[in-house]
């Protein structure tokens, strides 16, 4: 189920132009960003539902992924629309390449509803998610 972290932020890596990499959510916070070279990608597991449970021989789960995009710009620090206008061309490229994109064991990536983004003078956290299914069979 957390097998396809490694594969999306491969995925994401051959996005030009992104000179803070891809790198765990894990290594994300407002502190951790403020040294760091921007844009950059951030990918972590955001949780999972069942998506079906009928079958006795396996499940389908629907783990939910973030991709969070992290620009800087201190154009318009206070009201953020110069960061938002620097990640527009970003989150678009991001969702090019990972909606119904289909890794290995997994139906195709699903758009779902992102958490809201966060803002803090001039560095833009700008969140898209997505659900992949994967279904695991039952052992004995």
């Amino acid at each position: 189920m957390l097998a396809i972290e490694r594969l999306i932020r491969d995925r994401l890596a051959a996005i030009p132009d992104v000179p803070g990499g891809v790198s765990s959510v894990a290594e994300l916070s407002m502190e951790a960003v403020a040294g760091r070279r921007f844009p950059a990608l951030f990918v972590g597991a955001d949780g999972y539902r069942v998506e079906d449970d009928k079958s006795p021989g396996a499940i389908a789960v629907a783990s939910r992924w973030l991709v969070i995009v992290a620009v800087r710009h201190v154009g318009d620090a206070r009201g953020g629309s110069a960061a938002r206008d620097a990640a527009s061309d970003l989150a678009t490229e991001v969702m090019a390449r990972l909606y119904r994109w289909q890794p290995p064991g997994h139906k195709p990536l699903m758009a779902a509803a992102p958490p809201k983004p966060d803002y803090a003078t001039g560095v833009l956290l700008y969140p898209l998610a997505f659900e992949a299914i994967h279904i695991i069979n039952r052992k004995e």
